[in-house]
């Protein structure tokens, strides 16, 4: 009831009354007042779920709603996609065929050709979508060796660049792990390469490469 009078009614502000910063938020994204009660609107790229309050991530790549050509894969991101384009690597002395739409390898190289075996073996790509500001440490990727011809594996995480955000750590003789280090707010795109290398008394017998691109979205949802 109004303060003025007894018999006039005032709307009362649920969204200013339970912010989103506030324990129990109304929304878990954006309030919108309105006469005698509120609604809850959820950001481009999500549906409201049926408690009316929550927001979850609408899959455009699966429902066929996006843009990508037959050249590209559609990723599903958190608020949207992503049209990715798969390239095999150009190295001196080594060709690459597609082999899948996510992994190139190594043609047979010619008997004595040094540059082209220690070209790497394989090249896989992967994507991975995550929210602004997730927790860290948190494991992210695991690479592993389906089968092991020499006595040693080495994981290391290639470029300068992605040292400050990832860590690759061995979790047992045939797997390596790559770590997100700290969180990251959105919206970003971050890229990570870890080098798998199989060696015989130190003779390098192999190289494989996984390239993980993370895509971050806007939100911590």
């Amino acid at each position: 009831m109004s303060s003025h009078g007894s018999n006039i009614c005032t709307d009362m502000d649920e969204c200013q009354m339970f912010p989103l910063a506030e324990p129990g938020r109304l929304c878990m994204h954006t309030c919108v007042n309105t006469p005698g009660s509120y609604r809850c609107v959820c950001p481009h790229g999500y549906n409201l779920t049926r408690d009316n309050r929550s927001c979850q991530d609408f899959d455009e790549c699966e429902s066929g709603l996006h843009n990508c050509t037959k050249n590209h894969e559609c990723v599903n991101t958190y608020g949207g996609f992503q049209c990715v384009h798969v390239v095999c690597p150009l190295i001196q002395n080594a060709t690459y065929v597609k082999t899948s739409p996510m992994r190139c390898e190594r043609n047979p190289c010619v008997v004595g050709d040094k540059a082209c075996s220690q070209a790497p073996n394989s090249v896989s790509f992967h994507f991975l979508p995550i929210v602004s500001n997730m927790s860290a440490p948190r494991v992210l990727f695991r690479v592993s060796a389906a089968r092991v011809l020499g006595d040693t594996l080495r994981f290391t995480l290639l470029g300068s660049s992605s040292q400050s955000h990832f860590s690759v750590q061995r979790s047992d003789r045939q797997t390596g792990t790559l770590l997100l280090l700290r969180p990251v707010p959105g919206p970003a795109i971050l890229e990570a390469e870890i080098e798998m290398s199989e060696l015989e008394r130190r003779a390098l017998l192999g190289r494989y490469l996984t390239k993980v691109t993370l895509f971050v979205s806007p939100y911590g949802f």
